[in-house]
């Protein structure tokens, strides 16, 4: 791996339940290392909180303990000696060596931490998903996340105006949810140009990882990918999103003045 693939990390972010997954198997099935939801592998180190050897054993007893981490980390290995060497290195000892590969992170509130990742990682590749918000809550709300709409439209506004904070003075690619179900291929090949890579293979960009909206936490890829796309009226109606919401789904195509 050269020093540049190891200092120009992928970054996703977005708010929860917009895509963010879905972008990650997008990198990972083109040899990318993204890391789902892990982003306090890199998180304490960068705050002196605690090592990585130390961290690594707190997720390893994690997802002894987590169906839902086993379900998605069966193969994790974890060895001290790799994870003092580095961020980097530990990774590899989490999801296995590689010959050739781009390392990444995803977390939905790297979002609102966009300055402090490109203090440490200047030629990070910053990508943001976003989607309608009302399907977002929606969605929060079918898989329990939240169980108030309200505080469902608050998350997403928040997310939305961090990522406009930055949006304009920031490098980054942008991704709309529903453009990835409507052009997967597309948004893939922009994705591969964007972050530097040859893309070869486009599958999983077929299909968006909606997760499962039933009683398993297995997440699933839906055969019917615009399933969840304006189906948020059986949560919620247009007369509950807040007018702070309602201005950004106006700015941003979803709804009309």
């Amino acid at each position: 791996m050269s020093a540049g693939a190891e200092s120009s990390p992928i970054i996703v972010c977005g708010c929860q339940r917009s895509g963010t997954t879905a972008i990650i198997r997008i990198l990972n099935d083109n040899g990318m290392m993204i890391s789902n939801e892990w982003a306090l592998f890199a998180w304490p180190a960068w705050q002196d909180q605690f090592s990585l050897t130390q961290w690594l054993e707190n997720k390893r007893d994690e997802v002894q303990q987590n169906l839902w981490l086993q379900y998605w980390h069966y193969q994790l290995e974890l060895t001290g000696s790799e994870a003092e060497e580095g961020f980097v290195a530990a990774l590899h000892s989490v999801y296995g060596k590689r010959d050739a590969w781009r390392w990444g992170d995803k977390w939905s509130d790297y979002v609102f931490h966009i300055d402090t990742v490109k203090a440490h990682f200047p030629d990070a590749k910053i990508i943001y998903i976003y989607r309608d918000g009302r399907d977002v809550v929606a969605s929060m709300l079918r898989k329990t996340i939240e169980s108030d709409c309200d505080i469902g439209f608050k998350r997403w506004v928040a997310s939305i105006e961090a990522w406009l904070s930055w949006r304009d003075r920031v490098d980054h690619l942008a991704i709309r949810q529903e453009d990835l179900l409507q052009y997967p291929e597309k948004v893939a090949a922009s994705i591969a140009e964007y972050c530097g890579f040859t893309l070869e293979s486009a599958g999983h960009a077929a299909y968006v990882l909606l997760g499962s909206d039933s009683e398993t936490p297995e997440d699933h890829v839906s055969e019917n990918p615009f399933k969840h796309t304006g189906a948020y009226h059986d949560r919620l109606a247009d007369t509950d999103v807040p007018a702070n919401a309602m201005r950004h789904l106006i700015s941003l195509g979803y709804a009309r003045p």
